[in-house]
């Protein structure tokens, strides 16, 4: 105590004990304060609309808005995926300064961290446009898959998928006939050939994995999904006979999804009856029945 008057004080804010400045002559009203950061605290409780007015004027400058950008990009990078901002000039070195996506060329600055949503993982970096559009559509590969169907999908035609065999020779002819009627046809998973399951089993063999295991792969994903995407947005769907068990799952697969479903024997009863395909809206022996239900389909789809 000096002359009378106490050396120390209590903050009244976060309650520290502070000293008190020696005072000139004629003094003043004692701090109640330990520092500004209290001071700053307390008259932020008192006044929060002014506060609030106050860093709404500072955000909306735009020197403010530059200044806070790389501050924030460092913040996310540590907090969120646990990278420096080294890691990420590496990375961008890496992709040669491109978007994973779409190649536009990005920095640091325009560059958005992609991760796995469910495991945390960094894939690699996006422009925000196609960050944007990945996590619109939920990371689903199936659903950019029938988006990529969907840019092509002409909807002045009738569309119509045709399911087989890949050593079924007729698909194609039959596919000429029905694109020169004027139809919208998919036929091209026939282009890898009769022998492309045994190839595809041989590799996978060769790889030591297992169906199941092989049915994961990518090759397998990627072509399912190319596959399926057409079929859900045909309008019709015909199995062309004599075929097998996918050709069966891939007719079911289409009369569960709403499609119009027909099985084609291309002239032929089968050599085994089975009273499962009746499942399918009709079953027609010659293009040219097929022609003329296709013709009353168009009529009432398009």
């Amino acid at each position: 105590m000096t002359n009378g008057a106490p050396d120390l004080g209590e903050c009244v804010v976060c309650g520290a004990t502070f000293k008190f400045k020696t005072r000139s002559q004629g003094g003043g009203t004692r701090r109640k304060y330990c520092s500004k950061q209290c001071l700053q605290k307390n008259w932020t409780s008192k006044n929060p609309e002014k506060r609030k007015a106050i860093v709404l004027t500072y955000d909306t400058k735009k020197k403010n808005k530059e200044a806070k950008k790389p501050r924030n990009k460092v913040t996310k990078l540590k907090n969120e995926y646990e990278w420096a901002l080294i890691q990420l000039k590496l990375q961008l070195a890496r992709q040669n300064w491109q978007c994973n996506g779409c190649l536009v060329h990005i920095d640091e600055k325009t560059a958005c961290v992609d991760h796995d949503h469910k495991s945390g993982a960094v894939r690699g970096l996006l422009c925000k446009h196609c960050n944007w559009a990945l996590g619109h559509a939920k990371d689903n590969p199936n659903t950019l898959r029938r988006l990529m169907s969907h840019l092509d999908h002409d909807l002045t035609k009738l569309s119509v998928y045709l399911i087989g065999a890949l050593k079924n020779e007729h698909i194609p002819h039959i596919g000429n006939t029905l694109r020169s009627a004027g139809y919208d046809v998919m036929d091209e998973w026939f282009t890898p050939g009769e022998y492309a399951d045994t190839n595809w089993q041989a590799y996978e063999k060769l790889r030591g994995r297992s169906y199941t295991e092989a049915l994961n792969g990518r090759a397998a994903q990627n072509i399912l999904m190319f596959d399926r995407s057409y079929l859900d947005h045909a309008d019709i769907a015909i199995a062309i006979m004599p075929a097998g068990k996918s050709a069966m799952l891939e007719l079911g697969y289409a009369k569960g999804r709403g499609k119009h479903t027909c099985l084609f024997l291309d002239g032929e009863d089968p050599d085994r009856y089975d009273v499962m395909p009746g499942l399918a809206d009709i079953v027609i022996k010659t293009e040219e029945t097929l022609l003329e239900w296709l013709e009353a389909k168009k009529m009432e789809v398009i």
